[in-house]
């Protein structure tokens, strides 16, 4: 495996030397030395404990400069949304408590009205009769106290700053010159509930707001054989209501001047057939604006623009489309594919824990198995979107958001004919001295096909980005 994904470091090496910005040298991890602390797959090492939660690559001076007590973000983040998670749940199934689990204990225990339906149906060994053919089935757990999850304590405390200045028009979409930073409504209420919900994951602070990403993906079909090695690097940059690094606020007076949310730049590295194609979007605040999204064709040595059509299309070695990349990235707008949307329900499920150290693997050899894995109850809504335009890929979404972090667990999307099409499941890490949640391990599943992607996806702060770094121009360089 990490021949296979290794043979791009020393390019690598060279494309990602950068300019420094704001007297910060370039830093980046390279890939040999991200997956010497934790293989892609058939490995449990703790990947935050062995790198330190990404000391190891980040220079001491800008370790000084972002990390955050924990206890002090604890504290604040509870102000923010008013409760602790721990102090919420343990009403249902109550018998179910912190301990070890088998597929003995299955039936023994009411886990069908704690576990999220989709959970509980790969509560099942592969191969057996009704079991999906895919990848992330698991046979074991550990069920763990409830944990007290917080954010960074700046971005916790422009969340106080500013609860209660923005708002959504009588449509339930959001007005965006209310939102100034933070997220918009830590504590969702009223009958615009469920958009609120849905504006504060499209409307966060992408986390860490500078970021260089490694996106390690394996792809395996319904016969339990890898169809896939993809090795991707990508960066990003939050340009508006930044609170966690320099600058603050507006990334630039151009992002303020174009009103500018969010900016990508994502180089494919492998499979050798997509080597140098890169992507690259920006979002804006204001859903008028439809997101700048270009790809550039290494093969053709062209630029194509993807119309909001092109982002229905499946993403390359991917079980997702464009518009579910990290979750959700379709701009949310009143005229063009719009939703209905509402909360289903608002209750507790005993969901895939929280990591602080990233053990959790995938078992090639035993019929990829989902390892090392913890659940811990939660307090969640459940979300339903509906799509209003029968032209669009998905009839609806669904998703299984977390009220104590406001992050999704789950996303299911169902097709026109209203089966289960897809599935975005996310094991979130916590990098605890540096105060944001990183998406760490991502298993994509088509279920009409039965196929299946897994994705180990280690980010850390990236503080010399400059707006260079992201341009246009750039893309050429990756060729």
């Amino acid at each position: 495996m990490k021949r296979a994904i290794c043979f791009s470091v020393a390019l690598l090496s060279a494309l990602l030397v950068v300019s420094t910005a704001w007297a910060i040298q370039n830093y980046h991890a390279p890939i040999k030395d991200v997956i010497a602390h934790k293989g892609v797959i058939d490995d449990p090492a703790p990947f935050y404990k062995n790198s330190q939660y990404y000391k190891v690559f980040i220079p001491d001076d800008v370790w000084a400069k972002i990390t955050h007590d924990p206890a002090e973000s604890r504290a604040t983040w509870e102000e923010v949304v008013g409760f602790r998670a721990k102090d919420v749940v343990g009403q249902i199934a109550p018998e179910i408590k912190p301990g070890k689990y088998t597929l003995s204990d299955k039936e023994k225990y009411p886990f069908k009205e704690l576990m999220i339906p989709f959970h509980y149906d790969r509560f099942i060994a592969p191969g057996s009769e009704g079991a999906p053919k895919h990848m992330g089935l698991f046979t074991d757990f550990e069920v763990i106290e409830t944990q007290q999850l917080w954010h960074a304590q700046p971005l916790g405390k422009a969340t106080l700053e500013n609860m209660g200045k923005t708002q959504l028009d009588e449509k339930g979409y959001i007005k965006h010159e209310t939102h100034v930073a933070g997220y918009p409504f830590p504590r969702p209420s009223g009958e615009q509930k469920g958009w609120q919900v849905m504006y504060n994951w499209q409307t966060r602070p992408a986390e860490p707001e500078n970021s260089a990403n490694y996106d390690l993906t394996i792809g395996v079909n319904s016969r339990g054989n890898i169809d896939h090695r993809g090795t991707a690097h990508f960066f990003w940059v939050t340009l508006k209501g930044r609170v966690m690094y320099p600058p603050y606020g507006w990334f630039d007076d151009r992002a303020k001047k174009q009103e500018e949310l969010l900016i990508i730049i994502y180089t494919i590295f492998s499979p050798r057939d997509l080597f140098g194609n890169v992507y690259h979007q920006v979002r804006f605040a204001d859903w008028k604006k439809d997101q700048n999204f270009l790809a550039y064709v290494n093969f053709l040595r062209r630029i194509r623009k993807l119309s909001s059509t092109d982002r229905q299309d499946q993403a390359v070695g991917q079980d997702i489309c464009f518009d579910d990349a990290a979750m959700f990235a379709q701009t949310l707008r009143p005229d063009r594919y719009p939703y209905e949307t509402s909360v289903l329900e608002e209750r507790e499920f005993l969901v895939p824990a929280y990591t602080f150290d990233g053990s959790d693997y995938f078992d090639s050899k035993d019929g990829w198995k989902w390892k090392g894995l913890k659940f811990e109850r939660r307090p969640m809504w459940v979300l339903e979107m509906n799509q209003l335009d029968k032209n669009y890929i998905y009839s609806k979404r669904v998703f299984y958001f977390d009220k104590e972090t406001l992050l999704p667990h789950l996303h299911l999307m169902y097709d026109q004919k209203g089966r289960l099409y897809r599935m975005n499941d996310v094991v979130w890490g916590m990098v605890e001295p540096l105060g944001y949640f990183n998406s760490f391990h991502v298993n994509n599943c088509d279920f009409i096909d039965e196929h299946c992607t897994m994705t180990f996806a280690p980010s850390y702060p990236a503080l010399w980005l400059e707006r260079k770094d992201l341009s246009l121009r750039s893309m050429m360089r990756q060729k």
